[in-house]
């Protein structure tokens, strides 16, 4: 029998084609496997769907220096049996540990008088606890959208695991800013004041 290093090379393998494998629960018995059937194998160990899609078209703002908000994103959504719920104050709940993919957006504004200069920050929380660092924007005047995005993957380990945000004016800057949503002319959605959205990947 010749090395199987030897043979042919196909550039274009089907799903109808079998690979040659061990199958380590049959005492290490050799085996032929299926295209289709490892496609379909990897694509529940690897493939990716949306729990969460929510956002809010609520303005948020503070309710004065120092005094953090948390951020909502809309209605709640999900329950307990599914591997991730939304609460309408904004709390996300992990229900199954895994590999999470998050998206989260604010439109960051200041709204009100000029003069002085808002220092409004953002942050995120693990079960109350701040994750990574703070996020500072310095607004010095009215009537500028800034969009504020993060995607990060997040590895749950322990069911129940709690995400928040908050934002906050500093008191080193004057009391104006927060999250605003704005009402659009030409045909298109609205622009949320915050969106989240939460994939989890695999089972």
């Amino acid at each position: 029998m010749a090395k199987i290093s030897t043979y042919a090379t196909d550039g274009s393998p089907s799903l109808s084609d079998k690979v040659i494998g061990t199958e380590v629960s049959s005492d290490n018995a050799t085996k032929n496997y299926l295209l289709s059937d490892l496609k379909t194998l990897m694509f529940s160990t690897f493939g990716v769907s949306q729990i969460i899609d929510a956002s809010s078209t609520s303005d948020q703002e503070p309710s004065g220096l120092d005094s953090a908000l948390q951020v909502s994103f809309g209605a709640a959504q999900n329950t307990a049996s599914d591997p991730v719920m939304l609460a309408a104050d904004g709390t996300v709940t992990f229900n199954s540990p895994g590999l999470y993919l998050m998206n989260a957006y604010g439109t960051v504004e200041r709204q009100g008088s000029s003069g002085g200069v808002s220092v409004l920050l953002f942050r995120s929380l693990i079960n109350g606890i701040q994750a990574g660092s703070v996020k500072g924007f310095e607004l010095d005047s009215t009537g500028v959208m800034l969009p504020y995005e993060i995607t990060i993957p997040i590895n749950i380990e322990t069911a129940g695991t709690t995400l928040t945000f908050e934002i906050m004016r500093d008191s080193s800057g004057v009391d104006q800013g927060g999250l605003y949503t704005h009402t659009n002319l030409g045909g298109w959605d609205n622009v949320p004041s915050a969106e989240i959205n939460i994939w989890k990947i695999g089972n």
